[in-house]
């Protein structure tokens, strides 16, 4: 991972353990000082797809650690 990526998993992190839930693109833009969505979307997709994420970027907050399992999937 870049060291941005990881940036922007440690965003995820820390929010699911201050929130209970995933941030929202906008939420990890606002933290990041990103300007763009598709920017932020392509970093959450590419961690959904190394593994280290689990989630589904058509939903909001669906993005979550992969070490942290829900008791209530849908889907």
């Amino acid at each position: 991972m870049t060291p941005i990526q990881k940036e922007t998993f440690h965003i995820i992190e820390k929010f699911w353990e201050t929130y209970g839930y995933g941030p929202t693109i906008d939420d990890i833009m606002h933290m990041t000082g990103e300007k763009g969505r598709g920017n932020v979307a392509r970093k959450m997709k590419y961690l959904i797809q190394i593994g280290v994420c689990k989630g589904d970027t058509r939903k909001t907050r669906s993005i979550r650690p992969a070490y942290i399992k829900l008791k209530f999937l849908n889907g």
